[in-house]
């Protein structure tokens, strides 16, 4: 008895420890999103993007960011996109809908695209730097658009209680996709040469 009780307290020690090193890993190679989120959203501003009608290239890709490891799982985001050429900015852009990987939910990218596709314009919060610098644009690097004009009232019913906090646009999701962006989907390079820190 005594040495099956040594046994589970070993076993819930190293298991710990496992986790605790399986975190400071992930910590270690993500940027610190969280310290500049508010930069970056205060460098933004709102413009007119064109939609051109069917011509949008939408990703509901399986692929998700691993943010952290928890007891008996990990900690996923997913990153649905919708992408687009603007002939009067001549870039392409793209709607990045963040959110945490949830198997219950329907994915929120499905009722974005439904938001986007009736319409000719959208009005977008676009991060200066990305909006006129030279190294986005492209197909490959596209300026990235995390807040716009979305008809939430419209689209209300596709949205329980809980989810309605979270939906996309509404100022708690548009912050933490910012987080979330700056933390692991912009390049470490990048991270380093716009904030000064790795």
């Amino acid at each position: 008895m005594r040495k099956s009780g040594l046994g589970w307290f070993l076993g819930a020690g190293l298991v710990a420890i496992l986790l605790a090193v399986g975190n400071l890993i992930y910590t270690c190679t993500r940027n610190d999103g969280e310290k500049y989120a508010q930069q970056y959203i205060d460098e933004s501003k709102y413009v007119t993007l064109h939609i051109p009608k069917g011509k949008m290239d939408v990703d509901y890709g399986p692929e998700s960011i691993m943010t952290g490891v928890l007891m008996n799982s990990t900690e996923r985001i997913r990153t649905d996109s919708i992408l687009f050429y603007d002939s009067i900015y001549k870039k392409h852009f793209c709607v990045f809908v963040i959110e945490p990987e949830s198997r219950e939910t329907v994915r929120q990218s499905m009722i974005v695209i439904k938001d986007i596709d009736y319409r000719k314009t959208i009005k977008a919060r676009i991060n200066k730097y990305e909006l006129n610098s030279h190294r986005y644009g492209s197909k490959a690097n596209p300026v990235p658009v995390l807040d716009y004009d979305y008809d939430l009232q419209r689209l209300r019913s596709a949205y329980d209680d809980k989810e309605y906090e979270y939906a996309f646009s509404r100022p708690a999701y548009y912050k933490r996709a910012v987080e979330l962006y700056l933390t692991y989907m912009m390049s470490k390079e990048e991270f380093k040469e716009r904030y000064g820190e790795k």
